[in-house]
């Protein structure tokens, strides 16, 4: 019996030291396991520290690329709006002042012929740059710039003007004449308009203002075509011509003629009848 209970002891002691051993064994896998895996994680945790550092280095630089394309669009608008602003700036400029010539052009030159007729007024050509050049005996004449303006509506006692009609036409010029000689010459200094045989000479006084009057700048006060050596004038001159001579003008049928006929005279002896012809073409 004795014998029995200590077989049984034994075996239960075996038994249990078998038991210990195993559960040793496995806890040391698993400690291993564990230990194996925190190496693991130890390892993907500085691969994925790594990753993530190249990470922000890339969102950096990319951030940085951003910021660059940010400034450079900004210029690119501003040069924009400044080559816009520059080319609308040039634009308005040269509208100005092509609006300014025109304005310039249309100017009319000083005159008294509303006051004169009473009727209304308007200039319808304005013919320049023309350089309509004559010379005679050493009288130089030139004629740049010449106005033609429309009369309308004269009252009844104004028609003698345009032979009975109250509608016509001033022709209106500004000539430059010099005496370029070393002797006093005498010249009526005249030019003007031609249709057939019909010839309507120009006048100092008519519709000119005493400021562009060339009686007025005369150096002899009581003669007005005597010209002293080297003596130049820029006068007004004028022509009054009917409706039909306008539109022979403007046919070219009529010419704009510049006379000369100097002289060394008061009463103009040996005095040429040069005269030279010129087409208005407006």
């Amino acid at each position: 019996m004795k014998k029995a209970l200590l077989l049984m002891v034994s075996s239960s002691i075996i038994l249990a030291a078998c038991g210990n051993d195993d559960e040793q064994k496995n806890l040391e896998q698993e400690i291993k396991s564990l230990e194996q895996s925190s190496k693991d994680y130890q390892k993907n945790k500085k691969s994925l520290e790594k990753e993530n550092e190249k990470l922000k280095d890339s969102i950096k630089d990319k951030e940085d690329e951003l910021e660059k394309l940010k400034d450079e669009v900004k210029a690119n608008q501003s040069d924009t709006e400044e080559s816009k602003s520059s080319k609308e700036d040039s634009k308005d400029k040269k509208e100005t002042s092509s609006t300014e010539k025109a304005q310039s052009a249309k100017k009319p030159f000083p005159n008294t012929i509303r006051t004169s007729t009473n009727g209304e007024v308007e200039v319808v050509d304005d013919i320049d740059g023309k350089h309509f050049q004559f010379e005679d005996s050493g009288m130089k004449v030139s004629i740049d710039h010449l106005q033609i303006f429309q009369v309308n509506n004269m009252p009844e006692g104004q028609v003698l003007l345009f032979n009975g009609a109250k509608d016509g036409y001033v022709v209106m010029y500004e000539v430059v004449t010099e005496n370029t000689t070393n002797d006093k010459l005498f010249y009526d200094n005249t030019a003007s308009i031609q249709h057939g045989e019909q010839t309507q000479r120009s006048d100092y006084a008519s519709f000119i203002p005493d400021s562009h009057n060339e009686k007025y700048m005369k150096k002899s006060k009581e003669n007005t075509d005597e010209y002293q050596p080297g003596e130049k004038t820029k006068s007004l001159k004028s022509i009054p011509i009917s409706k039909k001579v306008y539109q022979a003008i403007k046919d070219n049928s009529a010419t704009f003629n510049i006379h000369g006929g100097v002289s060394k005279t008061s009463t103009y002896d040996d005095a040429s009848d040069k005269v030279k012809s010129f087409k208005l073409n407006i």
